[in-house]
């Protein structure tokens, strides 16, 4: 089966997604942070498409998380709400966290067998449902929470800079180095700080990220703590909550976060308002992208994918995505994924911006 389609037909592709979201930045006047995250993305796609010997997957996975980003994001909008403080985030984090864990819950719903009856069906839907929407809400309250501490008062910026170092720290853990630990954690006090203070889009996408990774960290600290208490007393309450987010990371954690920093990022960009129109569809896409990637390194490739295949790669297949070949797919590749990288970032760019050029002249 040929998998791999022409070059001139990429850059077609290229030209025509990046000038429609041009003209998506352009209408909800967001136009150089279109601009600019586009010509990202196509910069992460152009490095794979020069190396994967599959691109028919690519392609189709950034169009899948692209549109699925756009219709969630424009939900979101719809929906409305505005993060002014506490109350407002935390609620407003609530409710989007039910809303997007319930439609995850539908897409993947136990499936009944043949020969069961009708309110077997029922109750596996309504089941499914319910367990999504309970495991959005709690990450939606957590994202939520931490978005209006940041827009409630100046001082809360200062609040979550320690919550991104913890995030980050955390991570290093993976590398069992203490240079790891101190680099993670300097670098996500660094991106919390930092994007708190940019604000808009990338406030929500990166508050997003270190909340949606945050979430099923606490809740692993809080079973570490239960244990520790109910055995050992209070000392080893302490010592097991300390540790158990750590052992989660270091044993694979990615079936764990995924799904939570999926969340937490669309709560994160649909706070940002009208940017978010823009954020979570790039997001998304980026994400469709590397799960076209995986695809290929696990030789699992394939000729198409779309949102429900991106939903349960995440929920389902996560444990059995191998994230550490994914980089080293393009380290194999230096020259031919620069120069990749360079023509989906110049590419990219120019239609972006060609893009939100028409609509102006039209609006």
């Amino acid at each position: 089966m040929k998998l791999r389609r022409p070059i001139w037909l990429v850059i077609l592709f290229v030209v025509a997604v990046g000038v429609g979201l041009g003209m998506v930045g352009g209408l909800v006047e967001r136009t150089a942070v279109t601009v600019m995250g586009t010509a990202v993305m196509f910069a992460i796609f152009g490095a794979y498409e020069r190396v994967l010997q599959h691109n028919y997957a690519l392609m189709s996975g950034l169009l899948a998380g692209g549109f699925l980003g756009l219709v969630v994001g424009g939900f979101g909008y719809l929906l409305g709400g505005n993060v002014t403080n506490l109350l407002d985030g935390t609620l407003f984090g609530l409710l989007r966290g039910i809303i997007v864990g319930a439609v995850v819950g539908g897409i993947t719903r136990a499936q009944p067998d043949e020969d069961d009856p009708w309110h077997t069906n029922i109750f596996l839907l309504l089941g499914s449902l319910l367990i999504g929407a309970i495991l959005g809400a709690s990450v939606g309250l957590i994202s939520g929470f931490v978005l209006g501490l940041v827009r409630w008062h100046g001082w809360g910026v200062w609040v979550a800079m320690p919550l991104g170092a913890i995030v980050g720290g955390y991570l290093g853990t993976h590398f069992h180095r203490k240079v790891g630990i101190f680099a993670g954690a300097v670098t996500g006090a660094l991106l919390t700080l930092i994007s708190s203070f940019v604000g808009g889009a990338v406030a929500g996408v990166s508050l997003g990220l270190v909340t949606g990774i945050l979430s099923p960290m606490l809740l692993m600290g809080l079973i570490g703590a239960g244990g520790g208490l109910t055995s050992r007393g209070v000392k080893a309450m302490v010592v097991e909550a300390i540790e158990a987010p750590a052992e989660m990371l270091q044993q694979g954690a990615f079936p764990f976060l995924a799904p939570a920093i999926i969340v937490g990022i669309i709560v994160g960009t649909a706070a940002a308002g009208a940017g978010g129109l823009i954020a979570l569809p790039l997001c998304l896409a980026v994400l469709g992208i590397l799960l076209a990637v995986f695809s290929e390194v696990d030789g699992r490739a394939t000729s198409n994918l779309n949102a429900r295949t991106l939903v349960e790669m995440v929920i389902l297949g996560a444990e059995d995505l191998p994230i550490m070949a994914v980089p080293r797919k393009l380290v194999g590749n230096g020259k031919t994924a620069v120069s990749g990288a360079l023509f989906g970032l110049a590419i990219g760019g120019i239609s972006a911006a060609i893009g939100a050029w028409l609509i102006q002249q039209l609006f």
